[in-house]
């Protein structure tokens, strides 16, 4: 008798999950709702994150810049610069301060007597001497690898320093000799 119980416990299933693999009560009509109620899940959950990517997408600022060319594009228009983005001994990427301030969207000063440039973005102020090899963020000094310059009539900074600062993403074609600012 004992072994008639088990046995029938083991063909019902008792001891498994509802719903589970194990069991045997599972029919096709459960199967297909519990595929349909996930399936509508991930594809809610999905449609958010695609609707979040193209708002933040349809808002990004792109900005991109070439080493030796007198030309800017900004979200796809190009704009002439008065002086084209050169690369350091080091490998830093310096761009005229003017073209870059406007670009960025920034409020930029020049303080012709202590030679210092001021960028103002969203909150955050970077304060740069020509010749110096530390800024100032938002009050706090830090330490950089590549001072701002005079070259060419115009002030050139350092790209690096100031957009990544300012919260941007930066990205390199060295093939291209391109680089691209996203926001």
């Amino acid at each position: 008798m004992r072994l008639a119980v088990l046995l029938l416990a083991l063909l019902l299933g008792l001891g498994a999950a509802a719903g589970s693999r194990q069991d045997p009560l599972v029919t096709k009509s459960w199967v297909d709702q519990y595929i349909a109620a996930e399936v509508a899940a991930v594809e809610d959950d999905l449609g958010a994150r695609l609707d979040a990517a193209e708002k933040r997408l349809g808002n990004t600022l792109v900005i991109r810049m070439w080493i030796g060319k007198t030309v800017l594009e900004q979200d796809g228009v190009q704009k002439p610069l008065e002086a084209a983005p050169y690369l350091t001994e080091s490998g830093r990427t310096m761009v005229p301060l003017r073209a870059l301030g406007e670009a960025l969207g920034a409020e930029f000063a020049w303080d012709t007597a202590d030679r210092q440039v001021t960028y103002l973005r969203d909150g955050t102020e970077i304060v740069l001497t020509l010749g110096s090899m530390e800024i100032l963020v938002n009050g706090e000094s830090r330490k950089i690898d590549a001072a701002p310059q005079a070259a060419a009539g115009r002030t050139f900074v350092p790209l690096r320093v100031v957009t990544e600062n300012l919260g941007f993403a930066l990205k390199w074609d060295n093939a291209a000799k391109q680089v691209t600012l996203l926001y």
